[in-house]
């Protein structure tokens, strides 16, 4: 294994003079990757490989104070500077309203990105492995990825290089044997909680048994064979891009009708990279909303309102406005909730006005509260949201005031989160009204509908600096 990594996969990965910072968890797979990276940069001293080694502590379990030992421990004995991080992985989660391994994913990676330009580190080494990849290859299967997903991770991907993902976890184990490398287990890994676990612990298997006994090593093969696909076609979308672009201005972006002579892998990429760029939406158009457009087949004066975007064919192309840049002197009728709600950023003891509903909409605190308003009760049932002031620090200048986009969603408690058109569907808000309420969201997370039901996301508890988001009637703004 070590032999492999030091003739064919490591040159790849690291250049001459790297500063690498490496993700140690404690386990198998991060303490072997972090003494192989050792190994070979004092092997390979010439290359002039520096190392850093950083760690999180998620707070949850007992052990993990120990782990913390035991990094600290080798690092020491490898004279290799260490980084430790101590925060409530589960607060956190709960806060943000995700589960705990994304948003414990989320945290981390987000420190080691902080971590890397403290220390001047231009690579980060992650110790996946063939069975992640695996693993990560079916969970997108089974959710309906195309070929970008089903490449699964990538052994190297801008900063981020993961050299045992070719290695089995067996080789791993193997390999810390070996060297008499001591870890730690997380016990977590093997309870069948989270979809990915279950994929591991059951799936995984009962394909190995019954169907395939080198299930993951094909799931590898079949991912590194899509990746030279996706990234061929990668290349190729970049080609008809530059051929086909007439404009990307103001708002607009429009295709020459030359696209829809292209292949539907090709069509289809353009189609999506266009929307991604009007919208800001980085998942880009869903796959129904893509058939849609591939169906008009080019022909003119085709038009189609779509979540946060306008598609209009005409004789010259195909174009893709967001609805904020419409005017009225296109010539057709504006969806109402765009042409009455454009994106409102909400500020502090900022009000903005919303003309078809009469109504003003702002944040204000305690203080700003009682001079405004008196008290709550002046307000309409459900007319009030109020969150954690912690909203307003962790994400300033992000909290808008809009109508519904595609990928909307709300957390609840207990729940999770849940699309906005299965709120709707619950609270029986009809469809044609759907499209005209204003909500309150910062990003894809909706955080309140006026009138109708706020998320469980950045509520106060007992302890926090309340902040009151109203919608307030002029009528009673003028009193």
């Amino acid at each position: 294994m070590y032999e492999k990594l030091r003739a064919q996969i490591l040159p790849r990965l690291i250049s001459p003079n790297a500063k690498v910072m490496v993700a140690v968890s404690g386990g198998p797979d991060s303490m072997a990757l972090s003494h192989i990276l050792w190994r070979y940069a004092r092997q390979e001293r010439s290359m002039g490989i520096s190392l850093v080694l950083t760690h999180v502590h998620h707070g949850v379990r007992e052990e993990s104070d120990q782990e913390v030992h035991l990094v600290q421990e080798m690092a020491a004995k490898w004279e290799i500077p260490c980084i430790i991080h101590r925060f409530d992985a589960k607060g956190y989660a709960k806060l943000v309203g995700q589960s705990f391994q994304e948003a414990a994913r989320e945290w981390r990676y987000a420190r080691w990105k902080e971590d890397m330009i403290k220390q001047g580190c231009t690579l980060l080494a992650t110790a996946h492995h063939l069975g992640d990849q695996a693993e990560t290859i079916l969970y997108r299967l089974l959710r309906g990825s195309g070929t970008a997903g089903l490449a699964g991770i990538y052994p190297s991907k801008g900063s981020i290089i993961r050299p045992l993902l070719a290695f089995a976890k067996q080789d791993i184990l193997n390999y810390c044997a070996h060297e008499d490398l001591p870890y730690a287990l997380d016990c977590s890994n093997d309870e069948p909680v989270y979809v990915r676990n279950r994929i591991r612990l059951e799936l995984l298997p009962v394909l190995e048994k019954n169907y395939n006994l080198k299930i993951q090593e094909a799931l590898g093969r079949t991912g590194e064979l899509l990746r030279w696909d996706e990234e061929y076609l990668a290349q190729q979308v970049e080609v008809a891009w530059r051929r086909y672009n007439l404009k990307d201005a103001d708002g607009t972006i429009g295709l020459s009708r030359g696209i829809f002579d292209e292949s539907a892998a090709i069509l289809s990429r353009l189609l999506r990279k266009a929307a991604m760029l009007v919208s800001n939406e980085p998942r880009g158009l869903g796959f129904s909303y893509v058939v849609k457009i591939m169906e008009s087949q080019g022909k003119p004066d085709w038009m189609q309102d779509l979540p946060g975007l306008r598609v209009k064919i005409t004789n010259q192309g195909i174009w893709f406005r967001s609805y904020t840049a419409i005017s009225e002197s296109d010539g057709a009728s504006i969806p109402f909730q765009n042409k009455a709600l454009p994106d409102m950023a909400l500020g502090l003891g900022r009000w903005s006005g919303i003309p078809s509903l009469q109504a003003d909409i702002g944040l204000c605190d305690e203080v700003e509260l009682s001079s405004t308003l008196g008290t709550l009760d002046k307000c309409e049932k459900n007319m009030v949201a109020v969150f954690s002031r912690d909203l307003l620090v962790r994400f300033p200048n992000q909290l808008v005031c809009r109508t519904r986009r595609q990928g909307d969603k709300m957390w609840f408690q207990d729940v999770g989160h849940k699309s906005i058109k299965k709120v709707f569907q619950e609270e029986t808000i009809s469809v044609d009204v759907r499209d005209k309420l204003p909500l309150i969201a910062c990003g894809t997370d909706v955080l309140w509908i006026p009138g109708v039901r706020q998320s469980d996301l950045y509520r106060p508890n007992e302890d926090s600096k309340r902040i009151y988001c109203i919608l307030r009637p002029w009528a009673l703004s003028a009193i």
